[in-house]
C-alpha cells in the first residue's frame, strides 16, 4: 500500500515537471510567435507567385525550376502572407506545428505503449518527449519562425504517423487509405524523410519477403505510390538547377564526416536526450498484444537506419554546396535518432523484462533541469524576450514593409535596418533594386523596383 502511494506521488510529481517545463518552453514560442516575420530569402518569392498564379500552380514552377519536394512545395507556396499582406497571420505556422506536433506525439505515446487516457505516464511522456524536441533540437526556430521551414517538421510528423498507424492499427480499408495519403504526402515533403523512410521500410520489407515468407497484398500498392512519389521528386527537372556540382570527393567525404560527427555529438551530449532514454527504459513499455521483433531483426533495423542516415548525408555534402549542414537539417536528424532509439529501447525491454525503478524519477529530474540549463533554444528565446530585440525588430521590419505596401510610387526606397534579432533571419535588402529578393518583393507589392537606401 506504502510503495502504490509513493508510485503515485513519483508520478504526479513528474506529471509537474514535465508539463512544467514543456509549458514554459512553448508558452515562450507562442509569445515569439506574435513577432515572426517573413524573411527575404525565400518568403516573398513564394508568396508573390502564389498570390498572383495560385498555390498549386506556384508548386509546379517551383518544382520545374528548383526542387522536387512536390508537397513541400505546396506547403511552401501555402505561406500566411498568401492570406494576408499585413502579416496579420504571421504566427500561423508556429500555431500549426506545435499543434501538428503535440497531437502527433499524443498519438504515438497512445498507440505504441497502449496506455489509458487517465494515465500519468502517458501525459508525462508526451510533455517530456516534446519538451526534449524544444529545448534540445538546434535550429528549431529555423522550422517554426521561417514560414517556408514548415516542410521539415510536417515531414517528421507524416513519418510517425505512417509507421505508427502501419505497425499498431488493425488492417481495414480506412487504414489503407490513410496510409497512402501518408505515404505520397512523405515522399514528396523533403529529400532526408524520403530517403530515411526508404531504407528503413523497404529494406525491412525485403528482409521479411526473404526469410519470413509472403509479404501482405496491400504492400504492391504502398510500392506503386513510393515508386510513383519517388520518381516524381528525383526526375524532377528543378533539381537540375539546384545542384551543386563543384564539390570534389576529398571535400565531399571531409563536409560528410564532419556533419555527422556534429550530429553524434549533438546527439549524445544533450542531457533531455538521456532523461527520454532513462524514461522509457524505466517507465514505458509496449502493448502485450504487439508482435515484438527478435534480436536480428533489431540489429538489421538499426543497421538499415543508420544505413539510411549516412545515405541521405551524401546529397547534402556533395550537392548543397555548404560546409557546415544547416541546423534546421541536423534538427531533423537529431529528432528521427531520438524517435528511433526510443523505439529500440522498448523493443531491447521486451528481451530483458520490465524495468520500473521509482528512484529513477530523480535522475530524470536532474537530466531535465540541466537540459535546461544547457539548451540554447531557451537561452535564445528567453534573451529574445528579456532584451526586446525581437518587438524591436518586427516594428521596425513592418513598418518597412507597411511603408512599401502603402506607397503610391511604384519605385520604392526604404532605409537600411536599424534593429537585429538572433531569432529571425535578419538579411536584408540589396541596394540594387534588380536583386533577386528585391524583384520578389516589388511583384508581391505590385510595385517596379522595390531596394535599400
Amino acid at each position: 500500500m506504502g510503495n502504490s502511494k509513493v508510485s503515485r506521488i513519483i508520478g504526479l510529481v513528474m506529471l509537474v515537471a514535465c508539463f512544467s517545463c514543456w509549458f514554459v518552453m512553448v508558452g515562450m514560442m507562442l509569445y515569439i510567435a506574435q513577432f515572426n516575420t517573413p524573411n527575404l530569402v525565400d518568403d516573398f518569392c513564394f508568396a508573390w507567385v502564389s498570390k498572383v498564379y495560385g498555390v498549386l500552380p506556384g508548386a509546379y514552377y517551383y518544382y520545374m525550376g528548383w526542387s522536387g519536394r512536390y508537397f513541400g512545395n505546396i506547403l511552401m507556396h501555402l505561406t500566411p502572407l498568401f492570406f494576408s499582406s499585413s502579416f496579420t497571420f504571421s504566427g500561423l505556422n508556429t500555431y500549426l506545428l506545435l499543434t501538428f506536433g503535440f497531437v502527433t506525439n499524443l498519438y504515438l505515446v497512445r498507440r505504441v505503449t497502449d496506455l489509458p487516457l487517465r494515465s500519468t505516464r502517458l501525459w508525462s511522456s508526451v510533455f517530456l518527449f516534446q519538451a526534449a524536441t524544444l529545448y534540445s533540437i538546434s535550429g528549431m526556430y529555423q522550422w517554426f519562425y521561417w514560414f517556408s521551414g514548415i516542410y521539415y517538421y510536417a515531414s517528421l510528423q507524416l513519418v510517425l504517423l505512417f509507421f505508427v498507424v502501419y505497425f499498431f492499427e488493425k488492417t481495414s480499408r480506412l487504414r489503407t487509405w490513410i496510409l497512402s495519403i501518408l505515404l505520397f504526402c512523405l515522399m514528396g515533403s523533403s529529400e532526408i524523410s524520403m530517403l530515411l523512410f526508404t531504407g528503413v521500410f523497404w529494406g525491412y520489407q525485403l528482409w521479411k519477403w526473404r526469410f519470413k515468407g509472403p509479404i501482405e497484398s496491400e504492400l504492391y500498392l504502398f510500392f506503386a505510390i513510393w515508386l510513383v512519389g519517388f520518381l516524381l521528386v528525383m526526375l524532377a527537372p528543378g533539381n537540375q538547377v539546384r545542384a551543386v556540382t563543384n564539390v570534389n570527393l576529398g571535400d565531399g567525404i571531409h563536409i560528410l564526416l564532419s556533419n555527422v560527427k556534429e550530429l553524434i555529438k549533438q546527439f549524445f551530449s544533450s542531457p533531455f536526450m538521456w532523461a527520454c532514454f532513462l524514461w522509457v527504459l524505466f517507465v514505458l513499455e509496449l502493448p502485450k498484444s504487439y508482435a515484438r521483433m527478435s534480436i536480428v531483426d533489431m540489429f538489421l533495423v538499426t543497421a538499415l537506419f543508420f544505413i539510411s542516415i549516412i545515405v541521405s548525408f551524401i546529397p547534402l555534402s556533395f550537392a548543397l554546396g555548404e560546409v557546415h549542414i544547416p541546423e534546421r537539417i541536423i534538427s531533423l536528424f537529431l529528432l528521427f535518432m531520438l524517435m528511433f532509439t526510443c523505439f529500440i529501447v522498448l523493443q531491447l525491454k521486451t528481451v530483458w523484462g520490465g524495468l520500473h525503478l521509482n528512484r529513477i524519477s530523480v535522475l530524470v529530474l536532474v537530466f531535465i533541469g540541466l537540459g535546461i540549463y544547457k539548451s540554447k533554444n531557451f537561452s535564445l528565446l528567453s534573451h529574445e524576450i528579456s532584451s526586446g530585440s525581437a518587438e524591436a525588430y518586427t516594428q521596425e521590419y513592418r513598418a518597412r514593409f507597411e511603408q512599401i505596401r502603402l506607397s503610391k510610387s511604384d519605385s520604392v526606397e526604404v532605409a537600411p535596418l536599424k534593429n537585429h534579432s538572433a531569432l529571425f533571419y535578419t538579411e536584408d535588402l540589396s541596394q540594387d533594386p534588380k536583386h533577386l529578393w528585391c524583384k520578389c518583393v516589388a511583384n508581391y507589392y505590385g510595385k517596379k523596383a522595390v531596394n535599400r537606401r
